[in-house]
């Protein structure tokens, strides 16, 4: 329906806002419009043409102005702003606060949505300065503002501006945004401005950016990407940091351009297979941009339907298994490394104490026999084959040193097997090693002194003792003690414990543990060292 109806100035002027003024048959109908005692004698009026739309009934309908026409007063008191009045009237119900402010920076027309924003009446807005509904720091550069708007009037859309602050009658700040537009009137130039509050959407930009750097900060690589053209949407840090790639670079590719081992086929087959909200887990190998591949433990999912943007979307996350691999493989070698060397201690102790014993007790009973015999010629061979024998076990105990040092580098046991077989070039011959009690938990400065007063003590045979044969013994109970002896010529005469730079050092090292070390001759020949300290355990980790 499109009708024309002339209506006084001052009649209009008087609408509440939400009246609705429809033009029928010639004469004006309002609703929920008066016209305000003191305005009737006006006989300004203006001339508009109005379209209702034809919603259903009960619709909530709108007014749109097709023209404006302003006739003649006798007594020319029609108000400056008129149209300015109109239109506030005619958009009230617009979904943004709009209002027109004069050339001064005073309000002189604030829509409903105005009102209820900044939480004021329209008496208390209309007629103040527009800097009213700035922050107070703002106030200042909004002047410098309007004067350079004055200057240079065009308009400015919605979006196009930085957003403001706004503050309400209680003195809350809002984040809103603001469209200008230049109004031309016989008081001079005004401005018509919409406000429109953006909390929400600041909000959820807020939000959304606290999201994105949350997944930035994850160093697993995350994916998003259109299932239908598998091109991503979206990468992480994490992503650029694993594959190479720049952002862009990535924006600009999809998932087959980092996955060797898949063929289209094979990956729409993958994707295609899962539901909205369903997820798969697989290993692969990601090709970065140096065109190596890593090998990655990767998550794809169908994001959910309720996440919004349809189902054409699907998320992955691969995590490189680099680092994680060389672990296993390490952990798998130490594994492998051990059982060895347990193997190896098994059939040392094996040897030493089986059948290094059996062939001196065989030793001992040829010896015997031996010796009840007159024949010389098989005592001859009784001797050769004793000999034999302790070739054999010399040669049984250097194959036993050898299995033990490879044995824990860091173990008590394992550098003391070492400090003898240290010894046995300037020996000439290997240590006899005996080790009795729980020696690898020794602190660990015992077991620095144990081990330089043993280094001492094989020193001192080889060079001065003239030994055949030294045996090494270590026992671990309420005391740490060592003992070696040897078959050399014994001490020289006149010597007496404590002579000497070497046996001073072993004495004090035992007194610094508050222990003792004996040296004395051996029966019938050679030299006895004892060196005691108290036991003292390893701290634990």
């Amino acid at each position: 329906m499109h009708t024309e109806h002339a209506i006084p100035c001052r009649q209009l002027l008087s609408l509440d806002p939400g009246d609705v003024v429809a033009a029928t048959g010639g004469r004006s109908q309002r609703t929920g419009a008066r016209a305000r005692e003191g305005h009737h004698d006006d006989t300004a009026s203006v001339r508009l043409a109005f379209r209702r739309p034809p919603y259903p009934r009960g619709g909530r309908g709108c007014v749109m102005a097709e023209g404006v026409r302003r006739e003649s007063h006798p007594r020319g008191a029609v108000d400056g702003f008129l149209s300015e009045v109109v239109a506030s009237t005619l958009v009230d119900a617009a979904p943004d606060g709009m209002m027109v402010v004069d050339e001064g920076g005073r309000i002189r027309l604030a829509n409903h949505q105005i009102l209820e924003l900044f939480g004021y009446k329209r008496v208390e807005l209309v007629g103040q300065p527009i800097e009213m509904l700035l922050p107070d720091n703002l106030r200042g550069a909004h002047r410098a503002h309007r004067a350079r708007f004055r200057a240079e009037p065009r308009t400015r859309t919605m979006g196009s501006g930085s957003a403001l602050l706004g503050r309400r009658a209680d003195g809350a700040m809002f984040p809103v945004e603001i469209s200008l537009s230049p109004l031309r009137t016989d008081e001079g130039l005004g401005v018509i401005a919409a406000v429109r509050d953006i909390s929400a959407r600041v909000a959820a930009e807020t939000e959304a950016a606290r999201v994105r750097k949350i997944l930035d900060d994850i160093s697993d690589a995350i994916l998003m990407f259109e299932r239908d053209t598998l091109l991503f949407t979206y990468v992480n840090h994490g992503a650029v940091a694993q594959l190479g790639y720049s952002q862009t670079e990535l924006l600009s590719m999809g998932p087959l351009d980092i996955k060797p081992l898949f063929s289209e086929g094979e990956y729409r087959e993958l994707i295609e297979s899962l539901s909205p909200g369903e997820s798969r887990i697989y290993t692969t190998v990601h090709r970065r941009k140096d065109g190596t591949d890593i090998p990655v433990e990767a998550v794809v999912q169908h994001a959910p339907d309720d996440l919004g943007g349809g189902s054409g979307w699907m998320v992955s996350i691969a995590r490189d298994l680099t680092a994680r691999l060389e672990i296993e493989q390490r952990a798998m070698a130490v594994e492998r490394e051990m059982t060895l060397l347990e193997d190896r201690e098994r059939i040392a102790r094996d040897l030493h104490d089986r059948v290094i014993q059996r062939l001196f007790a065989a030793g001992l009973g040829i010896e015997s026999l031996r010796a009840q015999t007159s024949n010389v010629r098989i005592s001859g061979r009784l001797g050769h084959v004793v000999e034999e024998l302790d070739e054999t076990i010399r040669d049984l105990r250097s194959s036993i040193f050898q299995l033990t040092l490879t044995s824990s580098t860091d173990s008590s046991r394992a550098m003391i097997t070492r400090v003898c077989a240290e010894e046995r070039e300037a020996l000439g011959f290997d240590p006899i090693l005996y080790i009795d009690g729980p020696v690898d938990s020794i602190s660990d400065a015992s077991a620095d002194h144990l081990l330089a007063v043993l280094r001492e003590a094989l020193s001192n045979v080889a060079h001065h003792a003239q030994a055949t044969k030294v045996h090494v013994a270590v026992f671990v109970g309420r005391d740490l003690v060592l003992l070696v002896k040897d078959d050399g010529i014994g001490l020289l005469a006149g010597a007496r414990y404590g002579a000497g730079n070497g046996l001073a050092n072993m004495a004090a090292r035992a007194q610094k543990l508050e222990g003792v070390c004996h040296v004395t001759p051996g029966t019938p020949s050679g030299t006895n060292l004892e060196w005691r300290v108290p036991f003292v355990e390893r701290t634990k980790a």
